[in-house]
């Protein structure tokens, strides 16, 4: 695994819990002591690569000459004229149109039959509520029992019960006079803790942190204005900062799936409240967001769609992981996750710097153009595949790929042999960003005594964000500079999407001697972030869909496909193509559905 063409090696470290943990966070923050420790990681994570890479790489300036790398501290693809023309032309012969994407949403294997599972989708909603067999206040009551029944806050953690009852009476009303407000009418939704919503307090999975939300951001109006009815905050790991969704204060969900229900399967994180309430049938929309894979790892170990934008496609001025963070939905099928995306995405004058205006405007030409009819509906799709980094999984996720693969060539795909260089590289550059900008964000809690109300592992985790030096944070985005121009190289070139795994292994199981006070596992987590790094870091989007089931546990294994800047509409063809990989369907969750 340490070849000069594949330099990503699995990191082996001690897993840590309960008091040994609890000494190891004390010691960290020492002045000397820790001081020593950080050091010592650092040399045993070889960090000093990143400065060493950054000063050795160059760039080709536009007159053929060799220069250093410059750093790029946000990753805003403007695009050519020739790529401006190409979105223009498929504006225009698809024009976004959310009655015609919700009139000309096809039959799905995820959403159809009358054999197999399914979950509700959000045309069953709206479908029943025209026809009057429901009522959108007949769902909400049915929504805030199931909640009630729970008994806890590590799904859903904050509801506003009398205002969500009487949106619902306002939606059914529409719906009896005929005059609905937009397409999603009545539909139930969650959206993440951290995520800005009137009405609903931030407190980023924390007990002390309590910001109060005077305006709704861009995407959450958007989704209000087509009568989203909010039904309240779901849960994440706690700031955002680890892939399992454990959490102090709230309780860490269990996963949905796992044959055995006396284990306590991980969902995911950060987004896990999320990832679970659409697996679970509470909602068939969830909106998350991703500095890591906070969308993709808990989706993938879920089973469900997450979708990650291009960075700054759906705008969202996070507090936290500014430069690698993305809102998305999850879902539980591609059409509403198209459709929550083409509500969501676009344009604004309220983000830092109007970084969003050097997007194209919002489409879904190759998601509205594909045909699930055709032999062949991914004919001459170029799909990139690093071996190496594939066969870097468990063998059951490989199997699981392999065989995608295999179904992507019978419709038509060529699969193009790729290299993504550097990721041992790339994935420092990232943790070091990540880690510094959350750090940057929580200083004044650490500094305070609200820092030992935290979990020993978010504690772990802002001490070595504040570790890192200014040469290697510029050394880190001089890294991201290479990676960019090194993916747009490769999707103008080369291939149209890259598949690899969603992650290399199922959901994890979360043990006893983790539940007083989590873990700190870095081998975990690094595997579980082993894919979905270089689309933060870099800005492209991605998406995850279920593709198998392991035969032992029944836990989902899921894919992943990125695209170019600005190419979700390929993502979401891919995706909606994708569907008969599973031949028999989703499987139902070994916990009962809430419809």
């Amino acid at each position: 695994m340490s070849s000069s063409i594949y330099n990503l090696e699995t990191i082996k470290t001690p897993r840590l819990t309960g008091l040994l943990l609890d000494i190891f966070t004390r010691l960290l923050t020492l002045p000397l002591i820790g001081r020593f420790i950080l050091q010592f990681l650092k040399r045993k994570n070889r960090v000093q690569d990143v400065i060493s890479f950054a000063e050795a790489s160059h760039s080709i300036s536009d007159g053929g000459e060799l220069q250093p790398l410059m750093p790029l501290y946000y990753p805003i693809h403007e695009m050519s004229s020739e790529q401006s023309s190409m979105h223009e032309s498929m504006v225009q012969e698809y024009p976004l149109d959310l009655a015609q994407i919700v009139f000309s949403m096809s039959t799905s294997s995820y959403t159809t039959s009358n054999t197999k599972f399914r979950h509700w989708t959000i045309s069953d909603y709206t479908t029943r509520y025209t026809n009057k067999s429901i009522t959108p206040s007949l769902v909400i009551e049915r929504i805030i029992s199931s909640i009630e029944e729970m008994d806890n806050k590590s799904i859903v953690t904050h509801m506003n019960v009398d205002e969500l009852r009487k949106q619902a009476i306002e939606s059914t009303k529409r719906y009896e006079s005929g005059v609905i407000k937009g397409v999603l009418d009545g539909v139930p939704i969650l959206v993440k803790d951290e995520i800005p919503v009137v009405g609903y307090p931030i407190t980023h999975g924390t007990s002390f942190m309590e910001e109060h939300v005077t305006k709704d951001i861009h995407p959450i109006r958007r989704l209000i204005e087509e009568g989203a009815l909010i039904v309240g905050k779901a849960s994440q790991h706690e700031i955002g900062i680890g892939t399992t969704g454990y959490n102090l204060v709230n309780g860490t969900p269990k996963n949905p799936y796992g044959k055995d229900r006396k284990l306590h399967y991980y969902t995911g994180g950060s987004s896990s409240g999320s990832a679970a309430a659409v697996s679970l049938g509470l909602v068939p929309l969830s909106i998350g967001a991703d500095g890591g894979g906070s969308i993709r790892i808990p989706a993938s170990l879920c089973g469900c769609i997450g979708l990650k934008p291009t960075f700054k496609r759906i705008v969202m001025d996070g507090t936290m992981g500014c430069s690698v963070f993305s809102m998305g939905p999850m879902t539980n099928n591609v059409d509403d996750a198209a459709l929550a995306y083409s509500i969501m995405a676009g344009q604004t004058n309220y983000d830092h710097r109007h970084q969003s205006q050097k997007q194209p405007l919002v489409h879904l030409h190759a998601y509205m153009k594909g045909d699930k009819s055709e032999s062949k509906p991914l004919d001459g799709l170029r799909i990139g595949i690093f071996d190496e980094h594939i066969n870097h999984a468990e063998t059951n996720v490989i199997k699981s790929t392999r065989t995608a693969i295999e179904y992507y060539k019978s419709k038509g795909a060529i699969v193009v042999p790729i290299i993504l260089p550097n990721l041992h590289e790339i994935h420092l550059a990232h943790a070091i960003t990540i880690t510094t900008e959350m750090f940057s964000t929580m200083e004044n809690y650490y500094n305070s005594s609200h820092f030992y109300a935290l979990s020993p592992e978010t504690r772990v985790s802002l001490t070595i964000g504040k570790s890192w030096t200014a040469s290697e944070f510029l050394a880190s985005q001089k890294i991201r500079s290479f990676a960019m121009h090194h993916i747009e190289e490769m999707f103008k070139n080369k291939v149209d999407v890259i598949l690899s795994p969603a992650t290399p292994c199922v959901a994890p199981l979360f043990k006893k001697d983790a539940m007083r006070c989590g873990e700190s596992n870095l081998a975990q987590t690094s595997a579980l972030m082993r894919y979905v790094i270089h689309g933060n870091l870099t800005g492209i989007p991605a998406i995850v869909f279920p593709i198998g089931y392991d035969v032992e546990t029944s836990l989902p294994i899921s894919l992943q496909i990125q695209a170019a800047h600005w190419r979700e509409d390929l993502l979401l063809h891919v995706a909606k193509q994708s569907e008969d990989i599973l031949k028999n369907g989703i499987e139902k969750p070994a916990l009962m559905p809430i419809y």
